[in-house]
């Protein structure tokens, strides 16, 4: 299948392993080059490696997207690397914390909110120059049906957090439309991978 994304330079965070690093993999088979971010630097080594086979250009750039500081190294590693980005894709997230109010702490909500939604406000912000005016320039944050379904949502915290990437996912796109940026939220249901939580 031809996407029409050879040529074209992608970064995903949390590509290490699990949807990332498929997401990785599907850029890779099409012909783009890939930007891998991770804070395990021997995961990405290994994902790379993965990739290798495909003949795609691969970056490594570690960095943690939680903080300001790691998020904008990432980007910066890209760019430098690739030498541009056409494609975002804010793939890291997670739960954590008690499962219900009454078990939940400030910091369970603080922790839950920064990883999945705060995080990929700042990749947004911190890739959105580089990606302006590039033809077919597109951001995709992963969500969750957990953002979707309360009854299968393991925490009050993850719920919300997915549903507002969900929410805004189009006051996003709108916002993003001068500079010629799509942005669309995925929602996946239960992911079997190796090491995931599900094994």
């Amino acid at each position: 299948m031809d996407l029409g994304l050879a040529g074209k330079v992608a970064l995903v965070t949390g590509s290490s392993r699990g949807i990332g690093l498929a997401t990785a993999l599907g850029f890779a088979n099409e012909g783009a080059a890939v930007a891998l971010s991770g804070r395990d630097e021997a995961a990405l080594a290994k994902a790379a490696a993965a990739l290798s086979a495909t003949g795609a250009r691969i970056a490594l750039c570690p960095g943690d997207v939680t903080d300001p500081d790691g998020a904008a190294r990432i980007v910066d590693a890209c760019v430098k690397q690739l030498g541009a980005i056409d494609a975002l894709v804010n793939n890291v997230g997670g739960s954590g914390g008690g499962r219900r109010v009454l078990d939940s702490t400030d910091d369970d909500w603080r922790n839950v909110l920064e990883i999945n939604l705060l995080q990929t406000v700042r990749m947004m912000r911190l890739a959105a120059p580089h990606l302006a005016g590039r033809a077919g320039a597109s951001i995709v944050n992963v969500s969750s049906i957990s953002g979707w379904t309360p009854q299968l949502v393991g925490s009050g915290q993850y719920g919300a957090a997915k549903a507002a990437l969900i929410f805004d996912a189009e006051r996003w796109a709108l916002e993003f439309v001068p500079q010629g940026i799509r942005v669309n939220t995925v929602s996946p249901g239960s992911i079997l991978f190796e090491g995931g939580g599900w094994e």
